[in-house]
Order: structure tokens, then C-alpha cells, then sequence
């Protein structure tokens, strides 16, 4: 498995890309609405550490899909370079914004462990339900850069997030499509699917942002401690400015349509499950 450097950042770009680091304002950024917001800090910081490793986990997904060229050249081609383009914008604010916190030194030191993480991920027992967990993942990730655009003040951050969101969107589209695909070859169930979004459900916010978070905490405090509970402080400070303007909507029906319920049954699962959503998320 490889690992990403930070020339990697650097150097990888989108095929057919529908936006650059070039089409960004930067000079627009309001230090003032964001310098002091510690929430804001570890959510656009531990982000971009996640979305610059994302070959570490990639080469899975090529393995498991290794026959089938029309998904690994969309993954080389497209998903892989976006992904690793959303870190290099991400590091790019966080340098801007917070010009005192050592984003590379913190990084190399967060990168091992991450790493590690990765190695231990596993991939769902079909190649269907895979795909269902991928949509699964793309579901979390744009309803998170939908949020982080609806919360902040900062023009920059906001056309950048949003930028990034709909990016996910994409991303969400043809990991559906490449479900129904393989779903029509296995016979998979509507079950082995719903299983499949339940195990990515569970690991979400999980072991990914607490790695991050705890390497960026003690760059940014050198010589504290970080455990279990300031990592629930920390994230417990997010959450007030999360829930107002968390997309439920959105990610409820991008959670849903991998089930392929029909007309009825989503009409009546759809408002449900979004009452269910803004009680527990986030």
C-alpha cells in the first residue's frame, strides 16, 4: 500500500476538473470570522488531513475491482486526483486562515498511525454492497462540506466547502451506479445492502477523525495530554454549530436510495428517518 507526501499534494490534479485551487479567491478569506473559532480550526484541519491520505486507502478498492477497467480508470482518473485535490485546497486554508499552526510537521507525525488505520480497513463481502458502502461514505462526506458551507462567514471557505460537497455528490453518483451495476450480476438482496450501509454508518466520525484530532491537538498545544475525553469536548463544541445547518434532508435521501425502496415505501421512510436524523445527528 502507498503512503502520500506532501509533494504528492502538491502535484496531483483532476482529469477535467471542474474547479482548481486557481479558481479560488483566496485574497477573499476573512481571518477575522474564522481565527478564533476553535470549532471551526479542527474541523477544517482534521479534514484535510483525512482527504490527503486518500490513496492510502484507494489501492483497496483497485485490488477489489481489478477486472473491471471502466471502474478502476474512473477511480485513477477522477476520484482518487478530486479527493486528493479537496486536501490540497483544505491545507491551503488551514496555512492561510491559521498561519501558526505547522500543518506539514503535524501531518508526518499523524501519517503512520493513520496509515495503520488503513491497513485494517476491510472491504464488504460482494462487490455490490462495497459499492453501497461507498455511497455510504460519499453520503457523510457531502452532507459534511454542505454543512461547513452553510456555517461559516468566510466567502473563501464557503465557495470552497461547497466546492467540495458537490464533488462528493458526484463521486456519491457513480459509486450508485456502479451498485445497480453490480447488483444486477450478484442478485444481491435489498438486505446484504442495508447491512453494508449500516457497518460504513458505524464507522463514521470514528477512528479516522479521532487520529486526526489528536495529532492536530497536540501540534497546536505541545507538551498536553489528549484522551478520550477532550476528544468529546472538542467534538461537543462542534456540534451546536453543526445542527443548524446539518443538510438532513439530503443526506437522508442519499442514505436511502442505495435501498431502492419503491415510490410508497420511500415516501413513507423518508420523513421517519429524517425525524430520526435530527434528533441523533450530530
Amino acid at each position: 500500500m502507498s503512503s502520500v507526501s506532501t509533494d504528492t499534494i502538491a502535484t496531483a490534479s483532476p482529469a477535467q476538473a471542474r474547479w482548481s485551487l486557481d479558481s479560488i479567491e483566496w485574497s477573499a478569506l476573512r481571518r477575522d470570522v474564522v481565527v478564533g473559532n476553535e470549532a471551526m480550526f479542527y474541523l477544517i484541519a482534521a479534514a484535510s488531513f483525512v482527504e490527503a491520505t486518500t490513496d492510502l486507502y484507494t489501492q483497496n478498492l483497485l485490488d477489489y475491482f481489478a477486472e473491471d477497467d471502466e471502474i478502476t480508470e474512473w477511480l485513477r482518473a477522477h476520484w482518487l486526483p478530486e479527493e486528493l485535490q479537496h486536501g490540497r485546497a483544505l491545507r491551503h486554508y488551514v496555512q492561510l486562515a491559521w498561519p501558526d499552526f505547522d500543518w506539514d510537521g503535524v501531518y508526518e507525525g499523524f501519517l503512520p498511525e493513520f496509515a495503520a488505520q488503513c491497513a485494517e480497513d476491510g472491504v464488504e463481502p460482494t462487490r455490490s454492497r462495497e459499492m453501497a458502502s461507498r455511497c455510504c461514505v460519499e453520503m457523510g462526506t457531502a452532507s459534511y462540506y454542505r454543512t461547513l458551507s452553510r456555517m461559516t462567514d468566510d466567502p473563501v471557505l464557503s465557495a470552497l466547502t461547497r466546492h467540495i460537497s458537490d464533488d462528493e455528490v458526484s463521486h456519491y453518483k457513480h459509486f450508485y451506479r456502479y451498485l445497480k451495476k453490480y447488483q444486477a450480476r450478484e442478485g444481491q438482496r435489498r438486505i446484504g445492502i442495508a447491512r453494508a450501509l449500516w457497518n460504513r454508518l458505524r464507522m463514521i466520525d470514528g477512528a479516522d477523525s479521532r487520529i486526526a484530532i489528536s495529532h492536530i491537538y497536540r501540534g497546536r498545544h505541545p507538551g498536553r495530554s489528549f484522551d478520550e475525553g477532550l476528544y468529546r469536548e472538542l467534538r461537543r463544541g462542534s456540534r451546536p454549530l453543526i445542527r443548524r445547518h446539518f443538510p438532513h434532508r439530503m443526506c437522508v435521501q442519499m442514505l436511502l436510495k442505495p435501498l431502492g425502496l419503491g415510490r410508497w415505501a420511500h415516501s413513507v421512510a423518508l420523513p421517519v428517518v429524517e425525524a430520526v436524523a435530527r434528533r441523533v445527528v450530530p
